[in-house]
């Protein structure tokens, strides 16, 4: 008995019919891109900056390039030639560009233009989810993750480490130069290090216009400061124990729908500067004084200064001074400093109590490299009969001195409120709130959509992809809440 099969051509040509509502049907993501750039995106300021009324060639619409770049981005798609080539075949793009071509000039020229158009974009879209209930300010999350630079590692290093660089490469083009003129060499060998000569003139060529950059540039504010000559913008920054040349990617998320309400790009590897940036940029992005919506920060943002600033602009913060109990700072020494103590103001005297009873005082605080310390002398006598002199002397020999930062002092009262306010209830809950409403983001936008590089260069442009990301990934979560995806 013979098998039968249904009749099987792959190479016959295929006319394919794309129903719109069809489409938007079975991709909510889609349908939640098309649908916002159609209600609530003008194209007035885009317009703007076309001037084609009495000749050149027609402008492509701006809608369909803002739908095809944050479909994209939203699906974990990042180079504009990727987008060109989906443009030719996959029927989502062909829907959403109206059956109209696109090239990868196009689309990065685009985005470089409407770079504040963009940006504009990403907050229209959280007072639309907003007014749609899915974003309620009551509490924001506020972290960071590394990203990595497209910098190259051949051109890493501090000012003197070009210099040394440089002398290197004029050694090796001098070598080549020399055996080059031996008449006798193998033809295909002497292409190879012409073509290797041409790469380090090259080199030395961008190493030189760096150096003679900085001798006219107060830019690099310190000699030893780790740049990189493909992007001088990035910064080596530390990720799970990896340095790398990259950026420090900050982002602000509301609790109730996990939506980003805040998104910047920095390259400095400590978040202890960003604190007040952040402030200032959740602020912009959603048009909010920040005054009645309580902010979760971790410790890595934490300051005397920055705690004094969010009192003083009346913000409800949580700024713990390290993870342990009550955002006490962990100590990993076993010596005892000035961690272990407790500090007191009794007017203008700053007091200080060791673990072993004895009690210090100071009126005078003295600067040391541009900060100001309260310095505490224990008595020798005293600390010989003591039971943690062990513990708190490396050389009983010398004098034991505890040195505590004067800001430490000024903000004393605001640093106890601030361990009374983490260690309540609602202090503890916050805190678990913050890790569990931020952390998982960045593991999606990293983890899920792939997105651990950066493929423009210089602050600006990271920037301006960072807002497209951050945009791009709301976009998924009003497809969810909205859309059902």
């Amino acid at each position: 008995m013979g098998v039968r099969y249904r009749e099987y051509n792959p190479e016959q040509r295929y006319f394919t019919i794309i129903d719109p509502e069809e489409i938007k049907g079975h991709n909510p993501l889609l349908q939640a891109v098309h649908t916002f750039i159609e209600e609530h995106v003008s194209i007035k300021p885009f317009s703007e900056k076309v001037d084609n009324e009495e000749g050149g060639a027609p402008a492509v619409h701006p809608k369909m390039m803002l739908k095809i770049i944050f479909y994209s981005y939203a699906n974990g798609i990042y180079s504009s030639r990727e987008m060109e080539d989906r443009i030719r075949w996959d029927p989502n793009y062909i829907y959403l560009c109206g059956n109209q071509k696109v090239d990868h000039s196009t689309i990065c020229n685009f985005i470089l233009q409407y770079e504040k158009e963009i940006k504009a974009i990403f907050s229209r879209l959280i007072y639309v989810m907003a007014k749609m209930g899915y974003v309620t300010m009551d509490f924001i999350a506020v972290d960071g993750t590394k990203i990595r630079a497209n910098a190259s590692k051949e051109f890493t290093g501090d000012i003197e480490d070009f210099r040394d660089k440089c002398k290197r490469i004029e050694k090796k083009i001098e070598g080549i130069l020399n055996h080059t003129k031996d008449e006798g060499l193998n033809k295909e060998y002497r292409v190879r290090k012409l073509n290797k000569l041409d790469s380090l003139k090259r080199a030395k060529e961008k190493i030189e216009r760096f150096l003679k950059g900085v001798e006219q540039s107060e830019k690099y504010e310190a000699e030893d400061t780790k740049i990189n000559l493909t992007d001088t913008d990035a910064r080596i920054v530390k990720d799970r124990d990896t340095k790398y040349m990259g950026y420090n990617c900050q982002a602000g998320v509301d609790k109730k729908g996990h939506v980003i309400v805040g998104a910047e790009v920095f390259n400095d590897a400590s978040e202890r500067e960003l604190l007040q940036p952040m402030v200032k940029n959740l602020r912009e992005r959603t048009g909010d004084d920040l005054e009645s919506i309580e902010v979760g920060f971790d410790a890595g943002y934490f300051s005397s200064e920055n705690l004094q600033y969010c009192h003083d602009e009346e913000l409800e913060v949580y700024l713990p001074e390290g993870r342990g109990e009550a955002g006490t700072k962990q100590r990993d020494s076993e010596t005892i400093g000035s961690r272990d103590c407790e500090i007191e103001i009794d007017g203008e005297i700053k007091r200080l109590t060791c673990p072993g009873g004895q009690v210090m005082e100071a009126t005078e605080a003295k600067e040391d490299r541009g900060h100001y310390f309260y310095r505490f002398y224990p008595e020798k006598e005293k600390c010989q009969s003591c039971s943690l002199k062990d513990k708190c002397y490396k050389n009983i020999n010398r004098q034991k001195r505890f040195s505590v930062k004067k800001e430490y002092f000024d903000t004393l009262p605001l640093r106890k409120q601030m361990a009374e306010k983490l260690s309540s209830e609602k202090g503890k809950q916050r805190m678990a709130d913050r890790s569990c409403t931020i952390e998982h983001v960045f593991g999606e936008i990293k983890e899920i959509f792939k997105f651990r590089r950066f493929l423009h260069r210089g602050l600006r442009k990271v920037r301006l992809i960072w807002s497209i990301i951050c945009t791009a990934y709301n976009f998924r979560k009003l497809a969810r809440l909205a859309y059902g995806c």
